[in-house]
């Protein structure tokens, strides 16, 4: 049964596979900011408030281009901005990096800033690629090799700086080469390079030409499915605005409660990724035989159990055992909510149309930058007003309940839908008898 698994992998088109790659090598640099960054900044004198307010200006520039990206894309080709994200990634991590470390504040805002939209190019434009590569047989297997990126990413980011967190030094003719954090990530921008070859390799069929004109953008109210559109999008704003209360902050959990460094968050991470990652590619196995209810309601339904016991291990974080239960909830929380991202993103695609999956992507896109915008600024007030941790955590966790139960809502819906399509089908022989 597995070797069939990954055949089914094997055997996406090449497109996808270069797409994989290409995701791969550049999520390497964003696993190791979100691992080490915030780390990195609070090493460098930077509060946690200045730290939520920097890692806000990333999300800035994708949310006022990922819409006009979205509705420009429409029927034209995207692999030039795949090409564009893998030279602009590295250059711009390079300059995030020294601008810290020179602490030019202008130049560190600038560089979260551009390091968000030429990341948004990416993120935009891989769902449409997928479908429009793929068929219904295989897009499942796509879609969900495309969410497994990211644990794959971690992985290999969290080996790489644990391991040279490990060596701690070496020495070169004389020189003392230190691996901490700001030449743990030059290490890893350097290898994201390679996905500028693979960028250029992606061949794409001509597209049909199905691009907007200026008229065709005054008239969007009736170039796409508002109802519809809204719909899909209303769970996802609530899950990313919590998601961003979280994920990005917390290393800065662990590092405040448990004095986690930035190697043993790094080991945390990869150990946790393996799970993500081969959980992420039974998606399809599972969303087959049990559908959209087990694949998105029920595991989101228990990464949101594991979310509040995280949060409640630092009421007693004094406790010998609280490390244990934080660990554990954190482990089992990162692949049962990742899980759901194919599934949903499928299900989001599907609910829609055809017509609307390129400016759905674009607005998927657009409204996580823009909630982990809004999600940093609210972090960042309530860390001055002395929240706690386990408080923010359990406002994502009401944020995440009311969001699944909105799937729960979509889901019976576009069940309603495909039922109704099927009972429009009507044979040839049941058409003879029909007076």
């Amino acid at each position: 049964m597995i070797n069939k698994i990954f055949r089914s992998y094997a055997d996406l088109p090449k497109n996808i596979l270069m797409l994989f790659i290409l995701e791969l090598c550049l999520s390497l640099v964003h696993v190791a900011f979100i691992l080490i960054l915030n780390i990195y900044l609070r090493k460098e004198g930077y509060s946690d408030p200045e730290i939520a307010s920097l890692n806000s200006l990333r999300f800035i520039g994708a949310l006022a281009f990922s819409l006009p990206l979205g509705i420009y894309i429409r029927g034209r080709s995207l692999k030039p901005f795949f090409s564009l994200s893998t030279v602009l990634v590295p250059l711009i991590s390079i300059l995030l990096i020294e601008s810290i470390r020179l602490h030019l504040l202008p130049l560190i805002q600038l560089a979260f800033l551009a390091w968000g939209i030429a990341m948004m190019f990416l993120r935009v434009c891989s769902l449409p690629f997928i479908i429009r590569n793929t068929t219904s047989k295989n897009s499942s297997q796509a879609l969900s090799l495309n969410a497994a990126t990211w644990s794959l990413a971690t992985i290999i980011s969290g080996l790489i700086i644990s391991g040279l967190n490990w060596v701690s030094v070496i020495h070169i003719l004389d020189v003392e080469f230190f691996f901490d954090e700001r030449t743990i990530l030059w290490i890893i921008t350097l290898v994201s390079i390679i996905s500028i070859p693979f960028g250029f390799r992606i061949k794409e069929d001509k597209t049909k030409s199905d691009s907007f004109g200026v008229r065709d953008t005054i008239s969007l109210n009736k170039s796409y499915d508002w109802d519809l559109i809204l719909k899909a999008i209303s769970p996802l704003i609530l899950i990313s605005i919590g998601a961003g209360l979280t994920i990005p902050f917390v290393n800065l959990f662990f590092n405040s409660i448990f004095h986690f460094s930035s190697s043993d968050f790094s080991i945390l991470g990869s150990a946790t990724a393996f799970l993500v990652f081969f959980s992420s590619l039974m998606v399809p196995t599972l969303k087959q035989k049990y559908g959209y209810w087990m694949t998105i309601v029920f595991v989101q339904g228990l990464s949101i159990c594991c979310l509040i016991t995280l949060a409640m291990t630092e009421l007693f974080s004094n406790s010998h055992y609280a490390i244990y239960f934080a660990v554990t909830a954190y482990v089992l929380r990162q692949p049962l909510m990742h899980m759901a991202h194919p599934s949903s993103n499928e299900l989001m695609m599907n609910f829609v149309g055809k017509r609307n999956q390129e400016l759905i992507s674009a607005l998927s896109s657009s409204l996580w930058s823009a909630s982990w915008f809004i999600s940093a600024k609210i972090f960042e007030w309530l860390r001055l007003l002395n929240f706690h941790y386990y408080e923010i955590f359990l406002i994502t966790a009401v944020l995440y309940i009311i969001g699944v139960f909105l799937y729960a809502v979509i889901i019976k819906q576009f069940e309603n839908m495909e039922k109704e399509k099927k009972s429009k089908v009507i044979s040839v022989p049941e058409e003879l008898k029909i007076d």
